[in-house]
């Protein structure tokens, strides 16, 4: 379905508009993308509709295009170029938490780092990844970054509550640096596990580390820490390849 929109006034477009405050997204369950390879990567049941400088003709028929100027794609965008579609995606009504290995980001700040983990989640087979804020997951930073993994994966709203209440069935592994943690290279992958990762200034909180059934460190030199993006990375990839 084509519809076209010139004015800058009207709702759809004060609605795409509003989309990209944080308090919207939560409220409205709805969250936007740039550009043809994050549209690529969504598929047609979280799309909602999408906003095009021409007619796509590779979107299912049943897709919304609205057809609209440059002046109104510059004022959606939020890129220093702006994009050529923005589509409105909707956020899954309570995922299910799906397999063995399970990430936990606890109280993650950085959209570009979460993003990161995402992507890298999706590329070794953790399709579940629990946060201390949804909304985290729908910051444009985090989107961009994530190249589209959001769309491939469970993305839940987590706690300590819901943490505690999953241990009966899984092992909670955190990271720590204290001298007492098990150094990643003697670490035996237990049947079913959640790695959980902590802020990028004070790591995992205590609260939660006060519950975890064990910690593990990166053994590192020269440098007193890694970006948390990158040793997510590392501690996945060992993961997988640890019997």
């Amino acid at each position: 379905m084509i519809k076209v929109i010139e004015s800058e006034e009207n709702k759809i477009i004060k609605y795409v508009n509003k989309l990209k405050n944080s308090k919207y997204i939560k409220s409205e369950k709805r969250f936007i993308i740039e550009g043809f390879h994050l549209l690529e990567m969504a598929k047609k049941e979280d799309i909602d509709f999408v906003l095009t400088l021409e007619k796509i003709d590779s979107l299912d028929e049943n897709i919304i295009q609205y057809i609209v100027n440059e002046k109104i794609m510059k004022k959606l965008s939020v890129n220093k170029s702006f994009s050529k579609v923005i589509a409105v995606c909707k956020i899954k009504d309570d995922p299910l938490i799906d397999g063995d290995f399970i990430l936990y980001l606890d109280s993650l700040q950085d959209p570009g780092n979460i993003g990161t983990i995402l992507r890298t989640a999706l590329a070794f087979n953790c399709k579940s990844v629990i946060s201390t804020s949804l909304s985290s997951f729908y910051n444009q930073k985090c989107i961009q970054a994530s190249q589209g993994a959001i769309f491939s994966l469970n993305l839940i709203k987590g706690d300590v509550k819901m943490l505690l209440g999953l241990k009966k069935e899984y092992q909670l592994i955190g990271t720590s640096l204290k001298e007492d943690t098990i150094d990643l290279k003697d670490f035996k992958r237990p049947k079913k596990a959640i790695l959980i990762v902590g802020n990028e200034g004070n790591g995992v909180s205590k609260e939660v580390l006060d519950i975890v059934d064990k910690t593990i460190k990166i053994q590192i030199s020269n440098i007193d820490s890694l970006n948390v993006g990158i040793a997510t990375g590392i501690l996945l990839y060992n993961y997988i390849s640890t019997k």
